[in-house]
């Protein structure tokens, strides 16, 4: 079996230098690897993607598009021709076996049960590729602090107390086909949804939903995209993940929105995303609405300085508008979620 693989990008060629050889040394490397740029200069990335493919028997597929994440990967989803595709970021750091861990998970599904497959996450890059002393391409500090943060959280069992909406509706999503019984034997369980850095598909199933371009219209980054997708495919797949394959992600340093403009796309999608795919009173929207409207305290304390206030005006916009578009008929929920960012971001 085969797959493609399709990365979405914008203003990073470091990131590209290191993640592309990592993907091409594979054991089993891609068929076609399809790069959708909106990038400043697309140029410098056409240039930067060819040396780092080099003389990679690959096919390579290099295209220029607007900045709208979710569109750039429907864009690339048209060039994919294998049965498997894989959604890496620009900045996706492969580990040996990765691609092989994925693809003996989808050739074993015979009977097509699971519609996604992603990697574990890794806590520290590659080793080989060196990135001890880069200066071109360094992780900031608050990243790391986040994802220890989040590990954290994890340990003391954030969860019980503050349950995750979109788990909630992702659990709710685990009868839809038969659980293969040999899902223990690949290292693999069932997973609530994938996150974007890590996403591959059945081609046949992301196609049928694509991703949903509307949350990045406004904004050149479409948060939320990947849960969006995961949650059309899971409509009739099952998504598993396999500790087999690692993965790293190593966040870009670079600001592509302003903070108003990332913490309200991120919190208002969300909104989104759940009022697309769970009817009024189900408890992942419940939960949705006190775990947002408790979120406020994470970002009072950051009031001390401009970023800090611009991100608590982001979020409690978002949850101003929350109301209103869980109260919009679903026939209706398209449209009034447009408007409502018109207003956001025109005003």
């Amino acid at each position: 079996m085969e797959y493609d693989v399709v990365i979405a990008t914008r203003n990073r060629p470091e990131a590209l230098k290191l993640s592309i050889p990592l993907i091409l040394t594979q054991e089993r490397s891609p068929k076609k690897l399809i790069i959708v740029d909106a990038s400043d200069d697309h140029q410098l990335i056409c240039k930067t993607v060819k040396e780092a493919v080099g003389t990679c028997p690959v096919e390579l597929v290099i295209l220029n598009s607007q900045p709208n994440s979710a569109g750039q990967r429907n864009i690339g989803l048209k060039y994919v021709e294998s049965p498997i595709v894989k959604f890496p970021d620009d900045d996706s750091l492969w580990f040996p076996g990765h691609a092989e861990a994925i693809m003996r998970v989808y050739e074993r599904d015979t009977e097509k049960h699971i519609g996604g497959v992603c990697a574990a996450d890794a806590k520290q890059p590659p080793p080989e590729i060196g990135l001890v002393g880069c200066n071109t391409y360094k992780m900031r500090i608050s990243h790391l602090l986040d994802a220890q943060i989040m590990r954290t959280r994890a340990k003391l069992r954030e969860a019980r107390f503050r349950p995750n909406p979109f788990q909630i509706h992702g659990r709710s999503r685990w009868n839809v086909r038969p659980v293969p019984k040999w899902l223990p034997h690949e290292n693999c369980v069932l997973v609530e949804y994938m996150g974007g850095y890590k996403m591959t598909f059945r081609t046949e199933a992301i196609r049928k939903v694509g991703f949903d371009e509307d949350l990045g219209v406004y904004v050149p980054w479409a948060a939320n995209e990947d849960i969006d997708a995961c949650f059309g495919v899971m409509q009739h797949r099952l998504l598993v993940g396999t500790r087999n394959a690692k993965v790293y992600h190593y966040k870009f340093p670079s600001r592509r929105i302003t903070k108003f403009e990332s913490t309200f796309i991120v919190q208002f999608n969300a909104t989104y995303t759940l009022c697309k795919y769970c009817t009024e009173g189900y408890k992942a929207r419940l939960v949705f609405k006190k775990r947002s409207i408790g979120k406020v305290l994470k970002y009072i304390p950051r009031c001390c300085i401009a970023s800090g206030r611009e991100q608590l005006r982001g979020h409690l916009l978002a949850v101003k508008f929350m109301k209103e578009l869980c109260n919009t008929p679903p026939d209706c929920l398209r449209q009034r979620y447009l408007e409502l960012c018109q207003t956001a971001f025109c005003s």
